[in-house]
């Protein structure tokens, strides 16, 4: 019975990344190359998540929840467990959109880097759809129990968004700039 919902589960995964992968690459074809801005942008956001995920995990520590629950009234209590929800999938779906524009953006900068070792590729791959699944899943467990119950779920997330922005920083180090457009096209052409 579970090797037949594991089957199932996998079976969906392939046909969801496969038609991802078609959507991705008709995109492609309109925008292949990157850009000097491009790039400057996701130095900006791979910034940007990690200085999050280290206000994320304070906002979301434990100290917080403890103090609230033995000094506050219900009504203190219920406001805060509303604005930490919101604060959380706020950041979750932001995030998210963050991590696939640096994965497009990984796809498109193939042609600008030389790497020889192809597992760098298959490991990053492996952590953004691996951030996916868990956001995914992370993002279910905060909207049904709020984000003090799901807790340890949510650390793992914001540990793989930074796996990924990790693996990906090293993407941009090996990328040379120099052989970007400048992302301001000739109005003669």
């Amino acid at each position: 019975m579970t090797v037949l919902v594991l089957m199932t589960v996998l079976g969906t995964l392939i046909v969801v990344f496969a038609i991802r992968l078609l959507l991705q690459s008709g995109n492609r074809r309109r925008k292949p190359s990157v850009t000097a801005d491009e790039y400057a942008n996701a130095r900006q956001a791979l910034d940007s998540v990690f200085i999050e995920t280290t206000i994320i995990k304070r906002i979301f520590s434990v100290e917080d929840i403890e103090f609230i629950e033995r000094s506050a009234t219900p009504l203190v209590k219920c406001s805060f467990l509303k604005e930490r929800k919101t604060l959380a999938l706020h950041w979750f779906r932001k995030t998210r959109k963050r991590v696939a524009q640096l994965m497009d953006l990984h796809l498109r900068l193939a042609s600008y880097t030389y790497d020889p070792n192809p597992g760098f590729e298959l490991r990053l791959t492996a952590k953004y759809f691996t951030f996916v699944v868990v956001s995914n899943i992370v993002l279910l467990l905060l909207w049904l129990l709020g984000p003090f119950k799901a807790t340890r779920t949510l650390s793992y997330a914001i540990r793989t968004a930074g796996s990924f922005c990790s693996t990906f920083s090293f993407r941009l180090e090996r990328v040379n700039p120099t052989r970007l457009s400048s992302g301001r096209e000739s109005l003669v052409h």
